[in-house]
């Protein structure tokens, strides 16, 4: 089977995944992971795909990928345009997935470019961190904001041709079960709380603290 999530930065995409490829396993459905491959912003972009051969020649692949317009393999297609007719043809299951709250999702993004320019702590994306947004623009956040709003439209325009659409608040923040097994039944898998409490309920997968820690300054 081949499956993509869609979605952009901070969304809750990176434990998605990882969720659903634990729910895959337990089932003995191994499949090859992508993690952004397309994502040429990002500092390994020299390592990034360029072509979508390592793909197509996959017959089980789970792949999280951003909206961006420069975010498709250039060697491949003309233009995204291209790339996402191609795109709706190859994957057999699409989830959208996107963050209800774009103020946070704001500060989170623009927060972790921040300290990874900097270097003032540890970049990594997923460890957890208290956010210290003075480093951060006012206007920044308020633009960023805005431009994710734009980016649910587009997001919105996938949905309508009849892939599901999930938000991270309803998966990561309600824990709503209901949402959850709506999710695996259109992935064709079972519900499995192993792989629940390791991806969803796990007070870890979080990484904004409301407080600074000693440990974690």
């Amino acid at each position: 089977m081949r499956i993509a999530i869609v979605c952009n930065g901070r969304s809750g995409s990176t434990s998605l995944t990882y969720f659903i490829n634990c729910c895959l396993l337990f089932e003995n459905k191994k499949h090859s992971l992508f993690f952004e491959p397309f994502n040429y912003r990002n500092l390994d972009k020299e390592k990034k795909i360029k072509k979508i051969d390592e793909i197509v020649n996959k017959q089980n692949v789970l792949v999280k990928t951003f909206i961006d317009r420069d975010n498709f393999p250039h060697e491949s297609f003309k233009n995204v345009e291209e790339y996402w007719d191609w795109f709706y043809t190859f994957f057999d299951k699409v989830i959208v997935l996107e963050r209800e709250n774009k103020r946070l999702q704001s500060e989170s993004l623009l927060y972790h470019l921040k300290i990874s320019e900097n270097q003032t702590v540890t970049p990594h994306w997923h460890k957890q961190k208290y956010y210290d947004l003075s480093i951060v623009d006012e206007n920044e956040i308020i633009g960023l904001t805005k431009h994710l709003e734009s980016e649910s439209n587009f997001l919105k325009s996938i949905s309508d041709k009849g892939y599901p659409h999930y938000t991270y608040e309803k998966i990561f923040v309600d824990k709503c079960s209901e949402t959850i097994t709506d999710l695996l039944n259109y992935l064709g898998l079972s519900f499995n709380q192993n792989c629940v409490d390791k991806w969803i309920n796990s007070p870890y997968k979080k990484v904004r603290l409301d407080e600074k820690t000693n440990k974690l300054l």
